[in-house]
């Protein structure tokens, strides 16, 4: 495959009409990519004189293209110039097939499917997206459905409140709402994608308590703006966006979803405008950009890029992160496609597919690098390192210090978490144990009603005789599976192992029918528990403590009541409620 690459200068019409010399477009897949800088007034224009060009010279070859910033040709970023790229391949198997879906309303993704279903050895799927979470959703959503070795990769196009930004296709229309998709097919065709962060996480985690897309109203239940003004003192007005810059947030989902958000703007509530939606419940920690460990972050991706051989590489620079680079934009760049043919642009938002997962990046580079056949290997490029210890600056120096004193912190801490658990909470059910179920409810609110109910198992003795101790545990630990599951998920209730095969239950601020009749519905599903190939019961007595009683003196009678439900027959409740 071959990657042509030129801007829209005067010899535009005698380079393309070279390409098409250079090239057998007759029996062989292309695509062309425009990448347009959004600020020009004269965009459209020029868009149309391209086009038009194109259409002429390099007939039935697909063309797509986005409004960009920061646009990358022959590995270096240019400024308010048309990127043009041809793309060929030589692989007769190898093909490319454009789909753009518009309309926010639609679910696009059979119409998706239908087409995959027709196309073999699909390896990859660039999405470009004009500034919409909705398509970026839909998507996102479609890619996730795709098998796991296909390569998902693309950005979203840049503008602002002046210049919309948009995408096109070969329909000569500009769309300022939208997606593109591209499939990349073809049995000798490999696709590698890689992302570069190099952001160093530092402090305590906060938990999104409150947010609304990319409006985050509450960190732990504070304004969101206090994690900037408590923090590092950055004032609210005209430079936070370039003062948060430097300390964007590292959101995680879950283990495996990880990714950066800066912030815009501050609201006058305390609420923080970030650059794309930040899921409630998710945990952020302050990141700060630390231009040595970013590059080395960069020149490790590098290697990795260089590994594969490529012999074309699209770059997806994030317009923030060109941002932090100042004067200095150009460094990553650069790196990344050291004697390699690369192009590409800088983005609004970076789509890479991880671990099964399409996210839409921040402060990142993405990169897909595409080669047919078997890899040849490049040239050994010598490595000059400025990456000496002695040129880390003392602001850096630092940052190490804090953040390493904060790990030790954090990890003291969740040891002493998971010991206080431990301490709590019965090892084989995983409730609360004897101890803990009981402090609880000697410190619970008397204003308000509570309850008890008190249960064990009947003829446990049986079952551990009959069955062996394995399985008695075993019965023990559905029962309290399924507590967990259906019962205490529930605000108000706590449930605890008394000892043996007996068990207690507080409730609050419950009616006594409420009380009853769930203790009732409990003992039916017990009867009824997946993984018993046995008879198990309960039994079980529930009251309400009075107001002119001991908590031990409820205590006493629940425990009556229960033994009164296993003399009258077993597998019942007995209550006074």
């Amino acid at each position: 495959m071959k990657l042509f690459q030129t801007t829209f200068n005067p010899r535009f019409i005698p380079t393309i009409r070279d390409w098409a010399q250079k090239t057998n477009l007759h029996g062989n897949s292309a695509i062309i990519h425009i990448y347009a800088p959004y600020t020009d007034k004269s965009i459209y224009y020029k868009l149309d004189r391209i086009q038009k060009i194109l259409n002429i010279e390099l007939p039935g070859v697909p063309i797509v293209g986005c409004s960009a910033i920061g646009e990358i040709i022959n590995g270096s970023i240019d400024y308010n110039e048309c990127v043009i790229t041809l793309t060929v391949f030589d692989d007769t198997s190898t093909q490319v097939k454009v789909l753009s879906f518009y309309d926010l309303n639609k679910d696009f993704s059979q119409v998706f499917f239908d087409i995959i279903k027709e196309i073999p050895d699909l390896k990859g799927l660039e999405i470009v997206c004009a500034n919409s979470d909705v398509m970026f959703d839909k998507a996102s959503h479609t890619a996730d459905s795709l098998p796991d070795n296909i390569e998902v990769f693309g950005a979203i196009a840049v503008g602002d409140d002046d210049n919309k930004p948009f995408i096109f296709t070969d329909d000569n229309d500009y769309h300022t709402e939208g997606v593109f998709l591209v499939l990349y097919s073809g049995k000798e065709l490999h696709i590698q994608t890689n992302r570069m962060f190099g952001w160093k996480a530092i402090g305590y985690p906060l938990h999104v308590t409150r947010a609304e897309g990319n409006v985050v109203y509450e960190l732990d239940g504070k304004p969101a703006y206090d994690v900037y003004s408590h923090y590092l003192n950055i004032k609210k007005g005209p430079n936070f966006f370039y003062d948060a810059l430097e300390f964007p947030w590292e959101v995680q989902v879950n283990e495996e979803t990880v990714y950066i958000r800066h912030a815009k703007s501050v609201n006058p509530d305390g609420s923080i405008v970030m650059s794309t939606n930040v899921p409630v419940g998710s945990n952020i920690r302050l990141t700060y950009g630390d231009p040595l460990r970013i590059m080395e972050h960069t020149k490790q991706a590098g290697q990795l890029i260089r590994d594969f051989a490529p012999q074309a590489i699209t770059i997806y620079n994030c317009f923030g992160r060109k941002l932090f680079w100042g004067e200095q934009d150009n460094i990553e760049i650069v790196e990344i496609s050291k004697h390699m043919d690369a192009a590409g642009f800088s983005a609004l938002g970076e789509i890479m597919r991880f671990k099964g997962k399409t996210i839409l990046n921040n402060l990142s580079i993405v990169t897909a690098s595409m080669r047919e056949g078997e890899k040849q290997e490049l040239d050994h490029i010598e490595e000059v390192s400025n990456m000496a210890s002695s040129s880390m600056p003392i602001t850096a120096r630092l940052a190490v210090f804090i953040n390493t004193i904060t790990e030790e912190l954090m990890e003291k801490n969740n040891q002493l978490n998971d010991m206080l658990y431990k301490a709590s909470h019965d090892a084989l059910t995983d409730l609360l144990n004897r101890g803990a179920i009981e402090r609880l409810i000697y410190e619970t609110d008397n204003s308000k009603d509570w309850f008890l109910i008190m249960f064990d198992i009947d003829n446990f003795k049986n079952i551990n005789d009959t069955y062996g101790h394995i399985e008695g545990d075993n019965a023990l630990k559905n029962i309290a599976n399924y507590i967990k599951e259906k019962i205490i998920c529930n605000e108000g209730i706590e449930c605890g192992r008394w000892g043996g095969e007996e068990f207690i239950m507080i409730i609050s601020d419950r009616s006594s029918e409420y009380v009853k009749t769930n203790a009732e519905e409990m003992i039916k599903k017990v009867n009824n528990l997946l993984g018993i190939d046995y008879e198990l019961t309960i039994s079980a007595g529930a009251t309400m403590h009075q107001k002119n009683e001991t908590v031990l003196q409820t205590i006493t009678r629940v425990d009556e009541l229960l033994y009164k439900a296993k003399n009258n027959g077993k597998n019942q409740l007995c209550s006074d409620l």
